[in-house]
C-alpha cells in the first residue's frame, strides 16, 4: 500500500517576518473622523507607501 505525505502544517515559503526586520513593532489604534482616515490612505497610495510607513515618514518630517 503506497503511503501518502501529510502536506498540511509546517513550514511554509514566505511565511514569518521577512528577513532584516530588527525593530520591534507594535500594533497602534486611533480614532479618527472619517474623513481623515480616507486622506491618509489616498496620500499613502499617491506616495507608493503602506499606511504605516506613510505615518511613519510623516512623525518622522515633524519630529525632526
Amino acid at each position: 500500500m503506497e503511503e501518502k505525505k501529510d502536506t498540511r502544517g509546517g513550514r511554509r515559503p514566505g511565511a514569518g517576518r521577512p528577513k532584516g526586520v530588527t525593530k520591534p513593532y507594535k500594533a497602534f489604534s486611533v480614532k479618527l473622523p472619517v474623513e481623515y482616515i480616507d486622506k491618509i490612505k489616498n496620500a499613502a497610495d499617491r506616495h507608493g507607501l503602506s499606511v504605516s510607513k506613510f505615518i511613519q515618514e510623516a512623525v518622522d518630517r515633524f519630529d525632526g
